[in-house]
C-alpha cells in the first residue's frame, strides 16, 4: 500500500500496466473544504505506464467518504464520493517548451496529488441532499418532515404558500434560498481555484 501520490519513474515498467494500492491522509491532499469534512483518507488505485521514450500515462480512480448538511432538512450525513481520472506526463527539461494543458515532469518523480484534490473536489454537490426524498423541514413550526408529523395544518400546501410572519421559522425559505445561493457561490469560486494550466512539477 502507498501513502503518496509521488512516483519514480525508474520505476515503472515498459509496455505493461504498473499498479498501484494507494492510501492518502486527506490532509496530504489539502483537503480542508467549508462545510465539507473528510472522514476518511483517500484510497484507490493507480495505474502506471511507459510508453514512447519515457511518456508516462496515468490513469487512476480513488474515492473516500466525506460528512455534509442536507440542503433541505439541515442535518449532517454522510456520502462516499468516487472520482476517476486520466494524464499523461511527459519527461523535458524545458518547461517552456510545454503547452498549455499538457503535464510534464523534469527529474526522476512526477505528483499526481493536486490532479486527485481537484477530481475529488469536482464530485462534491453544490447542493447535497442526504436523500432525493427528503421531505425538509416546516416552513411553519421548523419540524424535521423526514422524522415527525408536522402537526400544522395543510402541510403539504405550506411550501407553496407564504410562512405566517408571526412564525418564528417565518423566515426559513429565505434561509434556504441564501444557503443555496452560498453553496453555488462557493461552487464557482472551488472550481476557479482549480488551476487551468494543467502542469505538474516536482
Amino acid at each position: 500500500m502507498k501513502d503518496t501520490l509521488v512516483f519514480d519513474v525508474r520505476y515503472i515498467q515498459d509496455g505493461v500496466f504498473n499498479n498501484h494500492e494507494v492510501e492518502i491522509p486527506t490532509s496530504q491532499l489539502e483537503l480542508d473544504l467549508e462545510d465539507v469534512r473528510f472522514i476518511n483518507p483517500v484510497r484507490g488505485t493507480v495505474q502506471l505506464l511507459r510508453h514512447s521514450e519515457d511518456d508516462i500515462y496515468v490513469k487512476a480512480e480513488i474515492f473516500t467518504d466525506v460528512e455534509m448538511q442536507c440542503g433541505k432538512c439541515l442535518e449532517p450525513f454522510e456520502e462516499d464520493i468516487t472520482a476517476t481520472f486520466e494524464l499523461q506526463f511527459t519527461p523535458t527539461n524545458n518547461p517552456g517548451e510545454i503547452e498549455d494543458g499538457e503535464r510534464y515532469y523534469d527529474g526522476e518523480t512526477f505528483d499526481i496529488s493536486e490532479d486527485a484534490r481537484q477530481a475529488l473536489v469536482i464530485q462534491i454537490p453544490v447542493w447535497p441532499l442526504c436523500s432525493q426524498t427528503c421531505e425538509g423541514l416546516c416552513y411553519e413550526c421548523g419540524i424535521n418532515l423526514n422524522k415527525e408529523h408536522c402537526p400544522c395544518q395543510n402541510t403539504d400546501e405550506i411550501e407553496s404558500e407564504t410562512p405566517s410572519v408571526n412564525s418564528p421559522f417565518a423566515v426559513l425559505p429565505q434561509l434556504l434560498e441564501t444557503a443555496k445561493s452560498e453553496n453555488k457561490s462557493k461552487s464557482k469560486n472551488r472550481k476557479e481555484i482549480i488551476s487551468k494550466d494543467g502542469t505538474s512539477k516536482t
